[in-house]
């Protein structure tokens, strides 16, 4: 469940494995998202789901130069819209350089509810606070 000041989000997953996007939708929706999971999409039709769906998070493969086109996309496009790159392993330099494309975080598999509800707290925390 959620705690009381954060509220069910919309969140999309881009490219992630079948067995990473069926654990994290699995974690998501327990914690009371609602989540979309899709293969890597060309970027306009990206975008244009994002904003069909109204998505609050993106979450999205560690596959260059399919992420950070997708998160450049979306940083000109759609203002604010926190953005997690997912890897396979936790890798730090991996992770500052996904920080400095501009995503919101970085995460590695195994999906635990604690960490994802971490990560979606500070995500809104930020986002609210840039607001």
């Amino acid at each position: 469940m959620l705690p009381k000041n954060v509220q069910a989000t919309i969140i999309v997953l881009f490219g992630l494995a079948e067995d990473w996007a069926d654990n994290s939708r699995k974690v998501l929706t327990e914690q009371g998202h609602i989540v979309y999971s899709y293969p890597f999409l060309p970027l306009a039709e990206a975008l244009a789901l994002i904003e069909q769906i109204n998505a609050d998070f993106v979450f999205c493969a560690a596959e260059e130069p399919k992420y950070k086109l997708l998160l450049d996309a979306i940083k000109q496009n759609i203002s604010g819209l926190p953005f997690v790159v997912v890897s396979r392993q936790a890798d730090t330099i991996a992770w500052l350089d996904a920080l400095q494309a501009g995503a919101s975080d970085y995460c590695a598999p195994p999906f635990e509810s604690t960490s994802i509800r971490w990560i979606l707290e500070a995500a809104l925390t930020s986002k609210g606070a840039a607001v």
